[in-house]
């Protein structure tokens, strides 16, 4: 029986016809650039616009993992998000950030939006300005204002602190 939800998730999963080969610094993942382009407006561009990887069959993606890559292409033929974590999640929400794939980016957001902890909690705020995420940026602020006792006590926000002197400074005064 066909069923049409899964049949791209099965392209992707057999490589059935590829088109356009994506290479990490060790692994190739076959693709397809149609299916590429429809999720992605950095495809989109890439493909249809730039004439040198039109006519190229692969592309360098050297600064993303393998896993990254793989959850990332999962996602763009299936819309299925599965077993997120911590830094996965991050490394994740960066690559649709640079490839503009915004209810991909969405979805992180949201996952770390909801497991906000003292722990990761300098990694999301520094993580949601370097990508100009104002909501993200918010949701650290606003998680590090509720839970201010334990965060700006943890050793992560102090060992934070240290490397972002304003911070110190805002710190010392809180602790008083």
């Amino acid at each position: 029986m066909i069923d049409l939800k899964n049949d791209p998730e099965c392209l992707y999963v057999k490589g059935i016809l590829s088109d356009v080969k994506l290479r990490t610094a060790i692994r190739t993942f076959l693709a397809y650039k149609a299916i590429l382009c429809s999720r992605s407006l950095v495809f989109l561009a890439m493909f249809m616009i730039d004439m040198k990887k039109k006519k190229q069959d692969f592309v360098e993606v050297p600064d993303l993992e393998d896993d990254t890559v793989c959850r990332l292409l999962l996602y763009v033929y299936s819309n299925v998000l599965e077993d997120l974590q911590g830094e996965g999640a991050l490394k994740l929400y960066a690559a649709a950030d640079k490839y503009q794939i915004v209810s991909l980016k969405s979805k992180c957001r949201y996952f770390l939006n909801s497991n906000l902890c003292p722990n990761n909690l300098c990694d999301v705020l520094v993580f949601g300005d370097m990508h100009a995420d104002d909501p993200l940026k918010a949701a650290a602020q606003e998680y590090a204002l509720e839970h201010e006792e334990d965060v700006f006590r943890s050793e992560v926000w102090k060992a934070f602190a240290k490397t972002n002197p304003p911070l110190k400074t805002m710190l010392l005064k809180i602790l008083k």
